[in-house]
C-alpha cells in the first residue's frame, strides 16, 4: 500500500511539474546515508560494571538523516519569489517514513521573499537545532552537526526537547542587514507524531508551544549566532509534575583560519524535562544546565578530519540533588569520492558522572558509551 501511495504521489509531482515548468523552477532531491555501527554501553551499579548493550548492526543516516523532497519557486517580478518545499525522511535500512511515517513530515512550507527577507509557514526545523533553512545551531557551529548517529555533535551536551529532530508548525521571519540577519518563530503546537496533540488543541494551553528568535553575523571567515528559545509547557501536565515553562540562552560561532575551521557552541537552559542526546538525563520536574562544545576540522589525506569535546552540568530544576556531569569526545574522517558520494567514519566516547541520589533512582542509567561507525552518503 506504501509503494502505490508513494508512486502516486510521484506521478501527481511529475505531471504537475511537466505543466508548469513554464511558471516555476521545480527540482527533486535528496540524500541517502547507510552505515554500520558498533556500539557498547555500561552501566555501573555500585562498585560493579556491567554491559548493558553491545551491538553491530547496518544503520540508516550515521553521517547525516536520508531524506527525499521537492522544491520549486516562481518569480514574481521587482524583486520577490514565492516557493514551497516538502521534504521526507526516509529509513534507508527498512523503507520505511520518519516522522511516525508522515509523508512530508521533515519539511512542508510556503514561503515569500524579497529585499525585506522572507516569511514562511508550514513544518520545519527549529531555530536552535540542526535542521531546516533557519536553524542556527546545527552544522555550523560543531563539526559533527547534531551527531553522526550518536557520535560528535552538540546534542548530548545541551538540552533536550521533543521537537529536536520532528517539526513543529511555526511561523519563521527571516530579515537581513548586510552582515547581519535575524530570525523569528512562533510554534502553535509541537508536532511529534501524525496524531501530534493528542488531546490537546493546537495553539491552546492544552500542547506545547515554541517561540525562538536568533540573530547571526557572518562573513567569508567568522560566523556568530546567538539566540533564546522558549517553551510553554503543556497544561495540566506540566502543573501535576510540578515543571515550568522552559528557557534556554544560545550563542555559538566558527572560524575559518585557512589551515583549519574552529567550532564553539554554548548553551544555559532552566525547565527541560530531559537534557542530553544518548545518555539522556531525565526528571518530571525540570532540568537546568550548561553545556559547552568545542571542536575543528582540517583537510587531510584527501579528506577532512573532524574532533569535537563536550562538556555538560545539569541537575533538577526542583532537585538539585540529582545531578550529571557528561563528557564526549568524538574523531572523524569523511572522504569525498565525488561531488555527490562521500565516505565517512568516525568513533565517539561519552561518560557520565551521576550523584548518588541519581544513581538510586535510576541504577540503569549509562556511566560509559562507545560507538564507532563507517558508512557511505549519496547525494541526488
Amino acid at each position: 500500500m506504501f509503494k502505490k501511495s508513494l508512486i502516486a504521489v510521484a506521478v501527481a509531482v511529475l505531471g504537475a511539474t511537466a505543466f508548469s515548468v513554464q511558471a516555476a523552477d521545480v527540482t527533486m532531491y535528496g540524500k541517502v546515508d547507510l552505515g554500520l555501527q558498533y556500539k557498547t554501553s555500561e552501566v555501573t551499579v555500585g562498585d560493579k560494571t556491567m554491559v548493558d548493550e553491545d551491538t553491530f548492526s547496518m544503520e540508516n543516516g550515521r553521517n547525516s538523516a536520508s531524506r527525499f523532497g521537492i522544491k520549486g519557486s516562481e518569480d514574481l517580478g521587482n524583486g520577490y519569489k514565492a516557493g514551497f518545499v516538502l521534504e521526507s525522511s526516509i529509513k534507508t535500512d527498512d523503507g520505511s517514513l520518519g516522522q511516525g511515517g508522515r509523508l512530508w513530515g521533515r519539511e512542508a512550507r510556503v514561503y515569500l521573499s524579497g529585499d525585506f527577507g522572507e516569511v514562511s509557514f508550514g513544518r520545519v526545523g527549529p531555530i536552535v537545532g540542526g535542521n531546516g533553512p533557519y536553524a542556527r545551531f546545527g552544522h555550523v557551529m560543531n563539526a559533527f552537526s547534531c551527531g553522526w548517529g550518536d557520535v560528535g555533535g552538540s546534542l548530548q551536551v545541551v538540552s533536550r526537547r521533543l521537537i529536536e529532530f520532528v517539526r513543529p508548525t511555526p511561523s519563521p521571519t527571516y530579515a537581513k542587514f548586510g552582515g547581519l540577519d535575524a530570525v523569528f518563530q512562533y510554534s502553535f503546537g509541537a508536532d511529534t507524531q501524525s496524531d501530534a496533540y493528542k488531546d490537546g488543541t493546537e495553539g491552546k494551553s492544552s500542547v506545547e508551544r515554541m517561540y525562538a528568535g536568533a540573530v547571526r553575523y557572518q562573513n567569508s571567515t567568522v560566523l556568530v549566532s546567538a539566540g533564546v528559545e522558549g517553551i510553554n509547557q503543556d497544561q495540566p501536565s506540566a502543573d501535576r509534575n510540578g515543571l515550568d515553562d522552559a528557557l534556554s540562552f544560545n550563542l555559538g560561532g566558527s572560524y575559518d583560519a585557512g589551515f583549519a575551521k574552529f567550532y564553539v557552541y554554548s548553551q544555559v537552559f532552566q525547565n527541560y524535562a530531559k537534557a542530553a542526546k544518548v545518555t539522556m538525563f531525565s526528571i518530571p520536574s525540570g532540568v537546568d544546565g550548561y553545556g559547552v562544545n568545542l571542536g575543528f576540522e582540517t583537510k587531510a589525506l584527501g579528506g577532512t578530519v573532524k574532533a569535537s569535546f563536550g562538556w555538560g552540568d545539569f541537575e533538577g530544576s526542583h532537585a538539585d540533588n540529582l545531578t550529571m556531569k557528561t563528557y564526549q569526545t568524538a574523531l572523524g574522517y569523511n572522504y569525498p569520492l565525488s561531488r555527490r558520494t562521500t565516505l565517512y567514519t568516525a568513533a565517539g566516547w561519552i561518560h557520565n558522572d551521576f550523584s548518588d541520589d541519581y544513581a538510586a533512582a535510576k541504577p540503569t542509567a549509562v556511566e560509559n558509551d562507545y560507538e564507532w561507525i563507517c558508512g557511505i552518503t549519496h547525494k541526488f
